[in-house]
């Protein structure tokens, strides 16, 4: 299943190729006595939701396109209702029309509930008005929102956003929020996009395959759950994967045996290790709880610390746009649009769709690790990435660079830094 995604992401193999041919293994080992073995019966043996749909995505160009962001302004509109308190952090225009993301925080009233109470943003957004500077009114009506709680603070926090309709004859200069049942209204001004120096320049890796290697590396353990069962994976098995993966990239001429990740990697011990198949030392586990802070923070808007740009990059065989940077002490991240961008859901069906650096203007790198994100129909996407290490606050602009396994381009950022 690794290498048929790898295949199939790559464009070595199409994918209803690639489909068959897990179809005839998933029927060899029914006839060896696998068929009561999660992952056969099932059907776990697909490159669905993998890379199913990506090259169809590629393929199809920009044109159709619905969700790539025209304009984009901060917001940091905070609404109360009788539901929850309701913050408004963007507000993001698309060809299908105006789209508000927003999070809303309310106490817990039974830690012990596994859901929210139903349809609780549809009455939070009732309470709220929306209105253009031509004095229209405009319905809120909350779609992909997503729900959680914190045990430690008694909250409860509701996540996604509303979308309103888009009038083609006119832009509005600014809309306004307010609350029904009191308290002060929020004007967001909608003004044209920034101008930011954009270029083209090399993916971090000679060739797509090395790139797909390096993603997939890091990953030392595997788990899933699917119908009362479950499967997992160490660091032994998915370094077995990785290799599995490698050999058969070499075997069909994708991966020259001449290249430096290769040489790099036989030279730290017999057999196959490349970077990363360790068990994750300190320094990886440092990141991962830094992120997980950096999540919390990033929750606790300040419009102060963002800053909107909508800055189409210079790809041929794909659309990205970051829309916004922000930068809230060290922790600097930015919303990235792109297509195509489809969604593997554990790895190893991995799908580096979009990978993100940055060089601040010290000099130093930093990488950009994948936080929330959400997908469209037609392989569109939207997600934020937040830089690793930390990007010290007294660096005042980055060169970020977005790549895909093929091409990459850059653009010049100036971060949103307070001045004393």
């Amino acid at each position: 299943m690794a290498v048929a995604n790898a295949f199939v992401m790559l464009g070595l193999l199409p994918e209803p190729r690639a489909e068959a041919v897990l179809a005839e293994h998933r029927s060899a080992l029914e006839r060896e006595g696998f068929g009561d073995a999660w992952g056969v019966t099932e059907g776990e043996l697909t490159v669905r939701p993998g890379a199913d749909g990506y090259w169809q995505s590629r393929m199809a160009g920009p044109v159709g396109l619905r969700e790539v962001p025209l304009l984009v302004a901060v917001a940091g509109v905070c609404c109360p209702t009788s539901v929850a308190e309701v913050c408004f952090e963007w507000v993001k225009l698309t060809s299908t029309g105006w789209r508000l993301t927003f999070r809303a925080t309310a106490p817990d009233p039974d830690p012990y509930r596994n859901s929210p109470a139903p349809d609780a943003m549809g009455r939070a957004m009732s309470e709220i008005s929306l209105t253009d500077d031509a004095g229209r009114s405009h319905d809120l009506r909350a779609e992909s929102v997503g729900w959680s709680r914190d045990l430690s603070l008694g909250e409860q926090e509701w996540h996604g956003h509303v979308v309103v309709a888009r009038d083609p004859a006119s832009r509005p200069e600014w809309l306004e929020l307010a609350p029904t049942i009191g308290g002060g209204s929020g004007r967001v001004a909608v003004p044209s996009p920034a101008q930011v120096p954009v270029g083209r320049s090399d993916p971090p890796w000679p060739t797509p395959a090395e790139g797909y290697l390096a993603a997939l590396a890091p990953v030392t353990t595997i788990s899933i759950e699917a119908g009362g069962t479950a499967a997992e994976a160490g660091p032994e098995e998915t370094a077995e994967i990785v290799a599995t993966v490698a050999d058969s990239l070499i075997a069909v001429g994708a991966l020259p045996v001449s290249r430096p990740l290769l040489r790099e990697s036989l030279a730290s011990g017999p057999g196959w290790h490349v970077p990363g198949w360790e068990v994750p030392g300190w320094h990886v586990q440092l990141a991962h709880r830094w992120g997980r802070r950096a999540h919390q923070q990033a929750a606790r808007f300040r419009a102060a610390e963002h800053r909107r740009l909508v800055v189409q990059l210079p790809l041929e065989h794909a659309t990205a746009v970051i829309e916004s940077v922000s930068a809230q002490d060290d922790l600097v991240s930015i919303q990235l649009y792109g297509h195509p961008w489809v969604w593997g859901e554990y790895p190893p069906m991995i799908t580096p769709c979009f990978q993100v650096r940055a060089v601040d203007d010290a000099g130093d790198e930093h990488e950009g690790r994948p936080g929330d994100g959400q997908g469209f129909p037609g392989g569109e996407g939207s997600g934020h990435f937040w830089f690793w290490p930390p990007v010290p606050s007294a660096r005042k602009s980055i060169r970020v660079t977005v790549s895909t396994l093929w091409e990459a381009a850059w653009a010049e950022i100036k971060l949103p830094r307070a001045t004393a």
